[in-house]
């Protein structure tokens, strides 16, 4: 009983850590790839954006497993929602 529970909870302490860092990787590689394309207002509103995505999509997956337990089913498959994603701005070139 005791060695469940051990597993329960080091296996949620490993997911919400593996979902740390893989938010960090994610600002990191964004910074990289759209630091040029947009403006900070719409960096920080997609990075916002993004995590609302990730703790929806967490919740309905949760949601879905309870479900699927207590009706004795197999889970359905949820797809990740898309809330809002900014147009990248073209740049004027100087003559």
């Amino acid at each position: 009983m005791i060695d469940g529970i051990v597993s329960l909870v080091s296996a949620l302490v490993e997911f919400v850590v593996s979902l740390f860092v893989g938010l960090i990787e994610f600002v990191a590689g964004f910074f990289v790839a759209a630091g040029e394309t947009l403006t900070a207002l719409d960096l920080f509103l997609l990075l916002f954006v993004v995590l609302a995505e990730l703790i929806f999509w967490s919740l309905l997956w949760l949601r879905e497993l309870l479900f699927s337990l207590f009706g004795w089913r197999k889970p359905k498959l949820i797809s990740k929602p898309t809330f809002w994603r900014p147009t990248p701005k073209v740049k004027q070139a100087k003559s």
